[in-house]
């Protein structure tokens, strides 16, 4: 058993550093996969002073940043090592498990809230996920497409909104949002889907239906109609040459005067009616002198 004395010493000898650093590994509710932070790392984070807040200078305070400016990682000096080591810094600084004694403050001075620091979090592990990423860091590089989460209510210190997978999708795979070219483009874009105006939207598109299928009937109709005269026309022409050519055929090489028309008239008529020999003999006597009586007439 100790003696009274070596108990008091130990009672006296201070607490070793290493226990009061973190646990060798944790895994995050907010990562699709189990992150590992080892003590090799716990250089990294800045130390604290008790006697006020920490401000976190390398946190982006513009508007929108990109996944690059979160990290503190220049586009051209970009190495997966290092993305790695930004990454742990300040997902150390961020997490709920370890920042929850930690005072932070933004660059007004404000004291940031767990909730606001759990959203700062997520947005530094999204853009972890991103660069990390060879294929959604190449479309975010030539298209700026993948990297949604630019709220500018996070370097206020309030909390990030939240946004639906089916906004996101709209968002991200819209091409006529990634192209429109000014606020207003923008409000028109989210105007076409609002359920409120979906109302005023099926009326003016019933208008414009029925617009549409009344000049089509009168497009229709007046189609229609020329399409009646014409072949009316074309009728009254093939009746006309036709007659025309009866005429030369039933005249060509003969007189052309009245009583010869006449005679011929007679002749063709009595030919029609006809066909005894005898009865053509005597309608041609008749005839004859039916074509005397006019010309006896006529002097």
């Amino acid at each position: 058993m100790p003696s009274a004395p070596t108990i008091r010493a130990l009672r006296r000898t201070p607490l070793s550093p290493l226990s009061k650093t973190l646990p060798t590994s944790f895994t995050s509710p907010y990562l699709s996969s189990s992150i590992i932070l080892t003590r090799r790392h716990a250089s990294s984070v800045p130390p604290f002073d008790n006697e006020g807040p920490h401000f976190h200078k390398e946190w982006p305070q513009h508007r929108n940043p990109s996944p690059y400016d979160v990290l503190n990682i220049k586009p051209n000096e970009f190495d997966k090592k290092q993305l790695k080591k930004k990454y742990f810094e300040v997902a150390k600084l961020y997490h709920p498990d370890l920042s929850t004694n930690n005072v932070l403050s933004d660059h007004k001075g404000s004291i940031l809230t767990d909730d606001h620091k759990d959203e700062r979090f997520k947005l530094v592990t999204e853009a972890y996920q991103l660069l990390k990423d060879p294929r959604k860091k190449s479309m975010y590089d030539q298209h700026k497409v993948g990297w949604g989460n630019n709220p500018s209510n996070l370097f206020n210190g309030g909390v990030r909104p939240t946004y639906s997978s089916s906004t996101m999708a709209y968002n991200m795979n819209d091409h006529r949002y990634w192209n429109a070219s000014g606020w207003e483009d923008y409000r028109d874009l989210k105007d076409m889907s609002d359920p409120a105006l979906r109302p005023d939207k099926m009326k003016a598109l019933a208008l414009i239906v029925l617009f549409m299928v009344s000049g089509a009937a009168v497009q229709g109709w007046w189609f229609l109609n020329n399409m009646e005269e014409t072949l009316i026309a074309r009728q009254k022409m093939h009746d006309t040459c036709e007659a025309d050519l009866v005429s030369a055929y039933f005249n060509y090489g003969l007189d052309d005067s009245r009583i010869s028309r006449i005679r011929r008239f007679l002749w063709f008529r009595t030919f029609g009616l006809y066909r005894e020999q005898h009865v053509l003999d005597r309608s041609a006597r008749e005839n004859e002198a039916l074509v005397k009586e006019v010309m006896g007439a006529e002097h």
